[in-house]
């Protein structure tokens, strides 16, 4: 499968577009509402940490079971052009800190209050960094790289790639703050969505770089993993 262009490359089926995006707002909040309710009802007492590994390796699961072809496809493409991938993996760390240093200071600027959903991660880590190194490091990039810069970016992209950055990055940003809009909206929660801009944007260039969404997912899955670390240390 190994390509002379530098053309964006998007092994994915029909049918696993619609399901990728389909899936999106099942894992987002479908869910894991379904098993807060499961645990509830038979009386499951677990740690956060351990609810989110279950969450995640059974969304795990759903995507492979919706995307192993599209996975597999996209993995012989990196290995096919593996130097393609690494060139995007580095550069896009490169993009991505160089947005996260203007973010910072946008943020410094309009913020008066901390990202809830960073202070979650950050409490969870702290109290099982091994159980949610698997989950943020391993899952996570897998799951939402699939669907995010998979099914959605990959989809648009057929049609407008500009389109593509805008929607994909608009949802990525929603994704990560939209239950805690619901239950205490305020602009300052809202403006936090700025925070998820760089990692959404640099991840999408990744994946036209790299010519194949392991690219993204490696990229992503060190994101975290360093965030993990900086938590632990």
């Amino acid at each position: 499968m190994a390509r002379a262009s530098q053309s964006f490359n998007f092994p994915m089926k029909k049918s696993e577009k619609v399901l990728g995006i389909i899936y999106i707002p099942i894992h987002a909040a479908l869910l894991p509402l379904l098993l807060g309710i499961a645990f509830a009802i038979f009386g499951v007492e677990l740690p956060m940490p351990h609810q989110l590994l279950v969450c995640f390796t059974l969304s795990f699961i759903l995507v492979l079971l919706i995307m192993f072809r599209f996975l597999r496809a996209s993995f012989s493409d990196m290995i096919d052009d593996f130097w393609r991938a690494v060139q995007a993996v580095i550069l896009g760390y490169v993009f991505y800190r160089a947005m996260v240093w203007a973010a910072v200071l946008l943020m410094e600027r309009i913020m008066t209050s901390v990202n809830p959903n960073t202070e979650v991660i950050v409490s969870e880590v702290a109290s099982n960094f091994r159980v949610m190194v698997v989950v943020t490091a391993v899952l996570a990039p897998i799951i939402e790289e699939a669907l995010f810069r998979g099914a959605l970016y990959g989809t648009i992209r057929q049609k407008s790639r500009i389109a593509a950055y805008i929607v994909s990055t608009i949802l990525f940003c929603a994704f990560h703050l939209w239950d805690h809009l619901l239950i205490d909206f305020s602009w300052d929660t809202l403006l936090m969505m700025i925070q998820y801009i760089p990692p959404s944007i640099a991840l999408a260039w990744c994946y036209e770089r790299g010519g194949t969404i392991w690219a993204p997912i490696l990229l992503h899955a060190g994101l975290n993993l360093m965030a993990s670390l900086q938590v632990r240390a």
